[in-house]
């Protein structure tokens, strides 16, 4: 494998799992937090995780690539593959 290869599969592998690693990184910012549970209280949990996720795809151009229902972060149930 060529460094250019690993250096692709590196950065597909990220992008396939974004959203998880988004919602990780709510779980561990306490600010980010507060404000995810503010959120959820005033809109509901289901509305500002699809939220969440529409603004992924959309602000990186992203494709989906089917579903992940095994996700490391407790904040989702599920969340979409991208490429």
């Amino acid at each position: 494998m060529t460094v250019n290869e690993y250096a692709e599969q590196v950065v597909e592998n990220f992008i396939r799992e974004i959203t998880d690693n988004v919602f990780l990184s709510i779980e561990r910012d306490d600010g980010v937090m507060r404000d995810y549970m503010t959120n959820v209280n005033r809109y509901g949990l289901d509305t500002v995780n699809m939220a969440i996720g529409l603004k992924i795809k959309e602000r990186l151009s992203l494709a989906n690539n089917g579903e992940n229902d095994n996700p490391k972060s407790r904040l989702i149930k599920s969340y979409t593959y991208h490429k």
